[in-house]
């Protein structure tokens, strides 16, 4: 079962609109409260202006726009690569401001995925240690570390490519070994930045699916795009217009399932 609510920020004053809870979903596992990202200059260079949003847990988003509307911005807050000039950033109801380094260091590694166009992987390194090496900085022991790393690869469908190195794989192998790479810690959010941007669109479809498929399983997912068409292919698709949210189309699953109110373990580090 679906619930679709359509929203505009066609406001009179070219506003951005909040977008409200949607039923049937559980936690909200980031938000953002007025973020605004300003670059000085004459005049100042306003990436972000009062981008106030939220995802559920369980959501499959696109964040789509044109080139300079404001997506790599958005990217690096949501993934607390970079701090805003206003506004406040929450992860899984925690305000990413409050943390000291080491919190911030302890979310990023354990709460957040990513995915990149470029795939960022160890050329030298087989896939397996490739994935493992998502784990390294949450303290996980060498051989669970390959244990999980291995379920990973098996999950993408690539258990018959774990001593692959990267030269020896395809495009689409090496974006699943770094998807793979961002859902081994089981982290509240995957940032998928145009993880079909280095593709041709049938490698694209099948990275499309599994991502899909991952959400699925319960996966919350966040693809940045340019591609309108990708888009709109999917559930959720948020569009920046010059900094702000000037649309928001929802078409959300209804998750049976209560929210936990169990505290992140990350949160211990923030002190």
């Amino acid at each position: 079962m679906r619930r679709a609510n359509r929203r505009s920020s066609a406001d009179g004053e070219g506003r951005a609109f909040s977008t409200p809870p949607r039923p049937g979903l559980s936690n909200t596992v980031m938000e953002l409260r007025g973020v605004s990202k300003h670059y000085p200059g004459t005049p100042p260079v306003r990436a972000l202006d009062e981008v106030t949003m939220s995802v559920a847990e369980g959501e499959l988003v696109g964040i789509v726009g044109a080139s300079g509307s404001g997506k790599s911005t958005l990217l690096n807050i949501i993934g607390t690569l970079d701090r805003p000039t206003s506004g406040q950033v929450l992860i899984e109801q925690t305000p990413v401001a409050e943390l000291s380094d080491a919190g911030l260091a302890g979310l990023r590694s354990s709460r957040i995925g990513f995915v990149f166009q470029q795939f960022h992987l160890l050329e030298a390194a087989t896939a397996v240690d490739n994935v493992a090496t998502g784990l390294v900085y949450q303290g996980v022991r060498k051989g669970l570390r390959r244990s999980l790393a291995k379920e990973a690869l098996e999950k993408v469908g690539l258990g018959h490519r774990l001593q692959h190195k990267p030269p020896k794989m395809s495009g689409g192998e090496r974006q699943r070994v770094a998807i793979a790479r961002a859902i081994v810690g089981d982290p509240a959010i995957v940032l998928a930045d145009e993880p079909t941007g280095n593709l041709d669109s049938q490698t694209s479809a099948g990275i499309i699916d599994l991502l899909r498929r991952l959400n699925q399983d319960g996966s919350t997912i966040i693809i940045i795009t340019h591609d309108p068409g990708l888009a709109a292919s999917l559930p959720r698709r948020v569009t920046l217009t010059d900094g702000r949210v000037s649309d928001d189309n929802v078409s959300a699953p209804v998750v049976d399932e209560p929210a936990s109110d169990k505290s992140p373990a990350w949160i211990r580090g923030t002190s």
